[in-house]
């Protein structure tokens, strides 16, 4: 979703939506036709703890309003997607494995005693599949399933048009599919999650590990390459290029990842799979090997018209999603 010139209100009514990442905090004053009016990211900084991220999140909050002039009368609320379980009707956020010391933190409330508005929270992969649904690739859409691909690994589900919960309100982590039993350790603190494998914080993990245990067996062991710093399409590019120590991981990982789409196949039968965040800037580098698994693994009675594909709100769907979530109350 493009953003629209500054001078352009085009509705009256707005809403600002939040994301909150592991690594990043994306903020965006969103008219309610899905217009991107302004955007903000931030670092996280999570490792500085529960209370700084919110501080972070109240202070571009109000950025936003001031770099736009508006009055906060002008907002119809905030909408925040969190990273992990929470309880989208008491605004609890229960917990968040890629955000040290989030515990039952009332971040609903904690906003709204900021701003003196309505806010809502929502996971944030159900956040980024209804902001598809209403603006983007999925729109008219009753089945789908939204990932978001990022420092974690989430999953949006819409089911007979609206946002599926579950009876806790924790429905959809998909990140904490366990695919191999005996495999690394969790942010969650189980083993062998999607999450441990195939995204990015996952990916980066295991690559620094292999290092370490390349350096441990051999003294004075040197590398072509420093990835320590290496981004991730650093590390798929190498692994494309057939480097020994990136290549099986990025492999496994995208094998995993497309395992872990069959089996929501399977049990959903959706109608389309979309895909947001970070990795899904390897484009059709990832794509193609992704669908050849899944249409490999999943039954083929489940196969037939499903599409499997990018987000059309690329980086936004997130944030529009959120805030779409003040202006439409039907997707409870």
């Amino acid at each position: 979703m493009k953003k629209s010139d500054n001078s352009i209100r085009i509705m009256d009514e707005y809403a600002i939506g939040v994301d909150l990442g592991g690594t990043k905090i994306s903020i965006a004053l969103v008219n309610k036709m899905g217009r991107v009016e302004k955007y903000l990211k931030i670092p996280t900084c999570a490792e500085q703890g529960q209370e700084k991220t919110i501080a972070r999140i109240k202070q571009g909050i109000g950025q936003i309003i001031k770099e736009k002039d508006f009055k906060i009368s002008e907002i119809i609320g905030i909408g925040i997607g969190v990273p992990g379980p929470m309880d989208y009707r008491k605004g609890v956020v229960h917990c968040a494995p890629n955000l040290p010391g989030w515990k039952e933190v009332p971040l609903a409330d904690i906003i709204r005693e900021e701003f003196q508005i309505p806010v809502q929270i929502e996971n944030d992969a159900n956040a980024a599949a209804w902001g598809e649904k209403i603006f983007g690739a999925a729109r008219g859409i009753e089945e789908m399933v939204c990932l978001t691909l990022g420092t974690g690994i989430g999953g949006g589900l819409i089911l007979g048009g609206k946002i599926y919960h579950g009876k806790n309100n924790v429905a959809g982590e998909v990140g904490h599919i366990t695919v191999n039993k005996d495999g690394p350790l969790c942010n969650c603190g189980k083993e062998g999650c999607l999450e441990a494998y195939s995204s990015a914080a996952g990916i980066k993990n295991r690559v620094h590990q292999r290092i370490a245990e390349l350096k441990s067996g051999s003294k004075g062991y040197s590398l072509e390459y420093n990835f320590e710093d290496m981004g991730l399409a650093r590390i798929f590019e190498l692994a494309r290029q057939g480097n020994v120590i990136v290549k099986d991981i990025v492999e496994e990982a995208i094998e995993y990842l497309g395992i872990a789409i069959a089996i929501l196949v399977n049990i959903l039968n959706p109608e389309i799979i979309i895909m947001v965040g970070g990795i899904t800037n390897e484009g059709d580098k990832l794509l193609s090997p992704l669908k050849e698994i899944v249409f490999q693994r999943a039954m083929s009675s489940h196969l037939a018209d499903l599409k499997i594909i990018f987000g059309a709100l690329r980086e936004y769907a997130g944030t529009i999603g959120a805030a779409a979530l003040l202006w439409d109350t039907h997707h409870f």
